[in-house]
């Protein structure tokens, strides 16, 4: 009888949004199936899950100041979630040169991403290392994690539509797997 591995599931929740927006639009996650999915017959060490806080200023619209709130409590809620931890970045804007705002990107979530790895990999507390990103940035340390005999599976967006992975990404992974062919048994249900 073959030893169940232990693993830890790192979650890059950005690009998790971006799959369900372009490929699935209105479709929610149940993360605490998503989990139970992608383990299959894995022993679970910890799901992290990386994310930011949607940006909030003296000057944000009321919808604005919902659509916080609502992300705190969901941030929140999932921490009562089973060996589950929370990880948060935060937005920078991007401006022109007179001032008006571009776009927001998220800042430290690919670091605090590495230095979970770095550290599961260093302990030794899993030999098994599942992540849901497209994030071609990622690669050296999920080298590295390989170069320390842990297993590396991958889970993302199709490359049919905008939220393909990385390419380099999904050759070094040691398994890949498509998040939307598990869709319809981690969606939420109802609201």
């Amino acid at each position: 009888m073959q030893i169940p591995s232990r693993c830890a599931i790192l979650l890059d929740a950005g690009y998790i949004e971006y799959i369900t927006r372009q490929e699935f639009p209105n479709l929610q996650i149940n993360y605490e199936k998503l989990v139970k999915e992608i383990t299959s017959d894995h022993s679970l060490f910890r799901t992290f899950y990386y994310n930011c806080l949607p940006s909030l200023d003296f000057s944000t619209a009321e919808d604005d100041r919902n659509l916080y709130e609502g992300k705190m409590n969901f941030f929140e809620a999932l921490k009562f979630l089973p060996h589950f931890e929370v990880r948060l970045g935060f937005l920078s804007k991007y401006e022109d040169q007179e001032g008006n705002s571009l776009s927001f990107h998220q800042k430290r979530v690919d670091i605090l991403m590495v230095v979970d790895m770095m550290q599961l990999a260093l302990t030794k507390q899993i030999d098994h290392l599942i992540i849901a990103t497209g994030d071609g940035d990622l690669i050296p340390a999920i080298q590295a994690v390989k170069q320390s005999g842990i297993l590396v599976t991958l889970w993302h967006g199709s490359f049919r539509g905008k939220a393909a992975p990385n390419r380099e990404l999904f050759q070094i992974c040691d398994e890949r797997y498509e998040l939307g062919k598990i869709i319809h048994k981690i969606q939420k249900q109802g609201r």
